[in-house]
């Protein structure tokens, strides 16, 4: 009897196996486990296979995050039909996904790496949409929703790395601190 012919796993399907292996390792242990020996062994798959889909650690790393960024705009967007309720929720969101990712977060606003610029920007583009629903409902002032989104990033991004860096004093409670912050956006954005 001949032996028999394995199927080949396709080739989108070990991309996006190499991209799991390598979030999961990033979140486990580091971004110095992430090897292309570790990843592939994570993987299932021969070393090789990582410098055919990425040519190598770097491409890798940049595909990782560039999968953080689309799971980030994801998890961001809030749905709620109240503005202010999409608004809030949304910022909640982001904290939520940089305090379950904080290792991924963190490369994600690196210099270490490159993501894909459209994925990236989408991650963005979630916030100015919210921000145009808000102005639409009259519950955020006009002016450019781009502009408006930028100053919104700028907080709850500086309130999330000072958490996430283990910056408050340790009598500032991070969360409470954080829902303060909303408040504080939500106050310098409206109508």
């Amino acid at each position: 009897m001949p032996p028999q012919k394995t199927a080949r796993t396709p080739a989108t399907e070990v991309r996006a196996n190499l991209v799991s292996a390598g979030r999961r390792l990033l979140e486990r242990e580091g971004a110095a486990a992430l090897t292309v020996r570790a990843v592939a062994t994570e993987a299932g798959v021969a070393p090789m296979g990582v410098y055919n889909h990425f040519d190598g650690k770097d491409g890798l790393l940049d595909a990782v995050v560039t999968d953080g960024f689309a799971e980030f705009a994801t998890r961001v967007a809030a749905h709620d039909a109240d503005a202010a309720t999409r608004l809030r929720n949304s910022g909640r969101n982001y904290r939520a996904f940089a305090i379950a990712n904080p290792i991924l977060y963190g490369l994600m606003f690196s210099a270490e790496c490159t993501a894909d610029d459209e994925v990236a920007a989408r991650a963005f583009g979630v916030l100015a949409d919210i921000v145009g629903y808000g102005q639409v409902a009259g519950v955020i002032r006009s002016g450019d929703p781009t502009q408006l989104a930028a100053q919104i990033w700028a907080c709850v991004h500086g309130a999330v790395s000072l958490e996430l860096g283990s910056v408050y004093p340790p009598f500032i409670d991070a969360s409470g601190s954080y829902e303060e912050v909303l408040d504080l956006i939500a106050r310098g954005v409206a109508a």
